[in-house]
């Protein structure tokens, strides 16, 4: 602990200052507090604040596209504009002061012993940060590797979730694609010399940044880490200091490197002589003319509004106009109010005893069953215009049998449509869904009995995802206000009370049902059943060509819990429209129940059809360039974003082919090795003399960066 309070007091103030400022952008941007992503409904970094993908470019990409790309993330560009102004005139603040994706492994690396370090600084910063810069935002997308999985803005903000106990960041974590960033997080962050390797390296801001940086730095009126070469010792202070490897000793005087400088000021800290500082340059030339003598008359009077004076007694007032105005609209609202009847659509007169409450019985398999209906629901429901004999064909006579009322979902009902005045008819959906995936699952035979049963069912059937119920249900009474806010002024004159409940659900449901269901109601619909691991492992998948049955795969017993890790399932719980839902790449084109296998020549999801289904309006319209194959076939569901702790993910041989568990395999042992060292260190380690450098890269620094032959003493290794 002593050594510890030590190396807190050996702080320089300006340093301590900038620890306190990433500690409180910690607490602002990560769980548990979520403060800023808050603020526009985000849980984390990712969607609308998301600051790294807009820019990535893919082969036959058109402005559009990039439109697109920008849309999704809006607030994240505006985030990354103002990070490259004030970049532009004050330095790289934003990674020194405010990131806490970098500032976060900084702070942890600062607090452990610097001997079992990596260190990276000495290493060729511009060709390594600039080679994958291009690498990510031209090769990646054309192989088919998606940014995000590569990404540490998604890895620093799950640890904090997953240490508060959020499901998301457990799961991340615990998948080989989140064990691989987690390792590079320890090896390029926690365990690298100063903390700052990612940021310098693989991070796409920076890349940017360091350019604005390096472009800023050319003016004089710009503020940037500047050096008086008359006053510099040669102390190598500020060159060992500097956490990103920007200071390099040439011929004894310190050179600054602005491609990679951070304006962390840290240097600047540290310089007894004052020959490193943070500082705009002073003017070199004095002005040519001076203005002396100037007369200088009173300033105008600047106005926005521009007011007619008024002259008593000319004219109408105008607060009489408008008060006369207002005065006739609300009598106009007031005396035109009308009252609508209510309709009945019940004329063979079956309310006369379902209407009536208590009707409730045992049935033959001793479960408790009601025969009782609520009329004002009924009424309000999707089918409330809908005569009930209409689905319930079977039933004559009274009293009738249970089995009488079975509904058949292809049967046309006497509603007769405003586009031809024919009778409505589900005919054609039920043929759709039979051809489907699902179509074991039932369209026709329904009746309250038999519930229970079709609840047992692998495949989903009408009623599973369809149910009779209110337009306006308490889930959706946000967004209804929000698109209907008008209602009270043009539809209250007529709706009102029971009876603007029961028109709404009769009218205009009917009309507005294409925009009942948004993307997250689509997802939510899937999920009813994909998401329900224990019915997704009684699925039985037939084999195409064999027509063999047999358990469904791990890959699709989990697909749900997959795509939730993906951007497209990320983006729509952030509430961003852009995201793809379950049927947007499954049953697009208005065909939402013909959900078909991609064995299927005529299926969305088959090989030969993803460019058209991926470059669908407004997704991604470059998907139809012969090099974007890879990408095409990128992997939506991928298990290597799903937990190891679950069951159905156990490392096997087959595991092994994947890149994600092969990468795993070689990063591990490194980190073992060097968090080992790092922990026998704090709990063993001797305190040293002088400066420590880290035993891994520490003798090539103290060459290529300082200038000066590494010391030998006597029985010492390479690096001491």
């Amino acid at each position: 602990m002593s050594k510890m309070v030590e190396k807190i007091k050996a702080i320089p103030n300006g340093q301590k200052f900038r620890y306190g400022l990433l500690i409180l952008s910690c607490l602002l941007f990560f769980a548990p507090f979520l403060l800023i992503p808050g603020l526009v409904g985000n849980p984390d970094l990712c969607g609308k604040l998301c600051m790294r993908r807009f820019y990535i470019w893919f082969p036959g990409m058109s402005l559009d596209d990039l439109g697109t790309q920008i849309a999704v993330s809006l607030i994240g560009v505006v985030f990354f504009l103002l990070i490259m102004v004030t970049t532009f005139f004050f330095g790289r603040m934003w990674c020194a002061y405010v990131c806490p994706v970098g500032g976060f492994p900084e702070l942890v690396s600062r607090l452990l012993p610097e001997r079992w370090k990596i260190e990276y600084r000495a290493l060729p910063q511009v060709p390594i940060r600039y080679g994958y810069f291009l690498t990510y935002v031209f090769l990646l997308p054309i192989i088919g590797i998606s940014a995000c999985t590569l990404c540490n803005f998604i890895t620093v903000p799950r640890i904090f979730e997953a240490f508060s106990g959020g499901v998301m960041g457990i799961a991340f974590l615990f998948s080989a694609i989140g064990l691989v960033n987690l390792a590079l997080l320890f090896l390029l962050g926690f365990f690298a010399s100063k903390g700052r390797a990612y940021c310098q390296f693989l991070c796409p801001i920076g890349a940017v940044d360091g350019l604005v940086n390096r472009l800023g730095a050319r003016f004089r009126f710009t503020r940037r880490i500047r050096v008086e070469r008359s006053r510099c010792t040669g102390c190598n202070i500020c060159a060992q200091r500097c956490m990103c490897g920007a200071i390099r000793m040439v011929d004894r005087v310190a050179v600054v490197d602005q491609t990679s400088c951070m304006s962390c000021h840290e240097c600047a800290d540290v310089c007894d002589w004052h020959a490193i500082s943070w500082l705009a340059a002073p003017p070199d030339k004095e002005p040519r003319r001076r203005k002396k003598g100037v007369e200088y008359h009173p300033q105008p009077n600047w106005v926005a509004i521009y007011r007619e004076p008024r002259v008593a007694g000319s004219g109408i007032r105008p607060k009489f106009v408008v008060a006369l105005l207002i005065s006739v609209v609300l009598a106009f609202v007031t005396l035109s109010e009308l009252m609508a009847a209510e309709r009945q659509s019940d004329p063979d007169g079956c309310f006369s005893c379902h209407a009536l409450k208590g009707l409730d019985y045992i049935d033959e398999q001793g479960l408790l069953r009601s025969a009782s209906i609520d009329q004002s629901h009924y009424y309000g429901s999707l089918h409330g215009s809908v005569p009930c004999r209409d689905c319930h064909r079977r039933i004559r006579d009274y009293p009738h049998r249970p089995e009488n009322g079975e509904v058949d979902c292809a049967d046309s009902c006497h509603v007769a449509e405003p586009s031809g005045g024919d009778a409505y008819t589900h005919e054609k959906v039920v043929a759709e869904f039979e051809r489907s995936v699902h179509g074991e699952g039932a369209s026709r035979g329904f009746r309250g009995g038999n519930r229970l049963q079709e609840s047992g069912q692998a495949s989903p059937s009408c009623r599973w995802c369809h149910s009779n119920e209110l337009y306006i249900n308490e889930r959706e009474l946000p967004r209804f206000r929000e698109s209907f806010a008008h209602l009270e002024t043009d539809c209250g004159s007529c709706h009102q009370g029971e009876v603007w409940l029961n028109r709404f659900g009769g009218h205009l449901l009917r009309r507005f049902l294409g925009a009942r269901w948004n993307k997250r109601d689509h997802n939510r619909m899937c999920n009813s059943c994909h998401a329900d691991r224990e019915r997704m492992v009684r699925v039985e998948i037939e084999e195409p060509d064999s027509g063999e049955r047999r358990p469904a795969a791990p890959r699709f017993v989990l697909a749900s819990a997959s795509y939730a890790m993906t951007l497209h399932g990320r983006l729509l719980a952030s509430g961003v429209p852009e995201g793809a839902s379950c049927i947007d790449c499954h049953a697009p084109n208005g065909l939402r129940h013909a959900v078909l296998r991609d064995t299927e020549t005529d299926s969305s999801i088959h090989p030969g059809n993803l460019a058209q289904t991926c470059g669908a309006a407004g997704c991604h319209g470059y998907a139809g360039h012969p090099l974007n194959g890879a990408f095409l076939h990128t992997d939506l569901h991928d298990i290597d974003m799903i937990p190891f702790l679950d069951e159905n993910t156990s490392l096997d041989a087959a595991r092994l082919e994947s890149g994600w568990i092969r990468a795993l395999l070689v990063l591990a042992p490194v980190v073992l090795l060097v968090g080992g060292g790092s922990v026998l260190g704090m709990l063993i380690g001797g305190r040293r003399k002088g400066v420590i450098y880290a035993r891994f890269g520490g003798r090539s620094f103290q060459e290529k960066m300082i200038g000066q032959r590494p010391r030998r003493r006597k029985g010492a290794k390479n690096g001491d």
